[in-house]
């Protein structure tokens, strides 16, 4: 009987997942590697960039695995254990979708395993571990002295995590911790402050609360602060228009700071483009190098530069410094399809789920 060709997730133009085989043979070039997956991260994206045109290849966007080869000048070589992030591109070409058994990555985007760390987990720790970098010390503008990236001080600056329990709220509170912020405030379910506390958060407050905003202030002033920087994990109904906006997650994240404060002291952050409160960067997984536009507009060229530093620092000793709590293992391309769609809907919390290779 002849061997079953592999399968791969494919994301078509009508924005719908579907099982293909993969019938072409991937060769790296240049810098970079042939990855055998073991596990492949889920992330909303997979499925949702068909709304913003990005659709028709193999989708999935970060893995785990073993360099199965080296491209001719790869620092990498056959056998390592690695993890990394699929560039995020138009046009994406298929060869780099994670949800696969086999794909090609970039070694700027590639990491040596954590020592310590299950592949399991590495298979979901670099897309919201970069996203929450580039929102914290790109976006935010704050430095990282461990890592010798400079920047704003950020060692006893308040901050407002909103959507504590998302995969890249999860990563900012440890990040920022590790950085020195504080206190953290967080907004999540009540079911996780507990989890969420013991990762960094200084107080933690129930997003569903028809008194968050007050809450969040009393906090404040409770504890003498001033809370004037505030990363949106979320990005619900960020493109609202008018009076809307201020029921989006960011518009709540922006009510929720200090009043008083000199503007420009105010600093913001979300996972999306927030274009009624100017005032919001937008923060992502991926920069292209150089000064590239990404995302809709001009990019700080030294961006990449850092997001890579301040990664290499964290995922070096990731075993000790970042924890997913929550790891949901699936197996078989028809369950990780169905575990795609749920992400996307947003019904997971706390938890990371992760295809097992092969498929």
């Amino acid at each position: 009987m002849a061997d079953t060709p592999p399968k791969s997730l494919y994301l078509g133009s009508d924005g719908k997942l579907a099982i293909h085989e993969v019938s072409e043979t991937y060769i790296p070039e240049g810098s970079q590697c042939l990855v055998r997956v073991l596990y492949s991260g889920v992330n909303p994206c997979d499925i949702n960039f068909a709304h913003v045109g990005l659709h028709s290849f193999v989708t999935g966007f970060e893995f785990s695995g073993t360099v199965e080869q080296p491209g001719p000048l790869s620092h990498f070589k056959a056998g390592d254990n690695v993890c990394g992030l699929a560039p995020i591109k138009l046009p994406k070409p298929s060869s780099t979708g994670s949800h696969q058994d086999l794909c090609i990555a970039e070694s700027e985007l590639l990491y040596t395993l954590p020592h310590g760390l299950d592949a399991k987990d590495g298979g979901g720790l670099v897309m919201a571990t970069h996203t929450a970098i580039d929102g914290l010390f790109n976006g935010l503008g704050f430095g990282l002295q461990a890592a010798s990236a400079a920047g704003l001080d950020p060692r006893g600056r308040a901050i407002l995590i909103w959507g504590g329990a998302s995969s890249v709220g999860v990563a900012a509170i440890q990040l920022a911790k590790a950085a020195g912020f504080g206190p953290i405030f967080v907004t999540a379910s009540p079911k996780n402050h507990e989890i969420l506390q013991r990762l960094g958060a200084d107080r933690c407050f129930d997003y569903k609360s028809s008194t968050i905003l007050e809450d969040i202030r009393a906090a404040v002033n409770g504890q003498g602060a001033l809370l004037t920087t505030a990363f949106d994990t979320i990005g619900k109904n960020s493109l609202a228009q008018g009076k809307a906006v201020w029921q989006s997650t960011p518009g709540l994240a922006r009510s929720a700071l200090s009043n008083g404060a000199n503007p420009n002291e105010y600093r913001l952050v979300s996972t999306a483009p927030v274009p009624a409160i100017p005032e919001f960067k937008m923060c992502a997984a991926y920069r292209p190098r150089g000064n590239k536009n990404a995302f809709g507009g001009p990019q700080d060229p030294e961006a990449t530069v850092r997001l890579r530093q301040i990664a290499d620092y964290f995922l070096d000793s990731a075993g000790s410094r970042l924890e997913i709590p929550v790891i949901k293992v699936v197996k078989g391309a028809s369950e990780g399809l169905d575990e795609i769609e749920r992400v996307a809907r947003g019904d997971a919390s706390l938890e990371k789920v992760v295809i097992e290779h092969p498929m």
